[in-house]
């Protein structure tokens, strides 16, 4: 299985203090995206671009080896903005997919 820390880590959005970052490699068609603590900012402010990321550089990291698990991963949080502005009211139920 691919998860690679058994520790369960939660992370609450809505309140500016989430740092999101992106590394990827065109050449060997691999990213990831990384979530850090930061000081509040406004939703959607542009952070400082940092030196290169490892994959140790924060508490939660998604690597992508295909772009196909990547589409899965947008899919359900497509679905899942809709389920919260209400865009979508049929949808409620939960959602699984694979993205392996």
């Amino acid at each position: 299985m691919p998860i690679l820390n058994t520790s369960s880590v939660q992370i609450l959005f809505g309140k500016g203090d989430v740092g999101v970052r992106i590394v990827g490699n065109k050449k060997l068609q691999t990213g990831a995206i990384q979530f850090t603590r930061i000081d509040p900012l406004p939703i959607g402010a542009e952070l400082e671009k940092s030196e290169m990321l490892s994959l140790n550089d924060s508490p939660v990291t998604l690597g992508f080896n295909k772009v196909e698990s990547l589409d899965v991963v947008i899919n359900q949080l497509l679905k899942l903005r809709n389920i919260i502005t209400g865009e979508n009211v049929e949808e409620r139920s939960n959602s699984a997919r694979i993205a392996k």
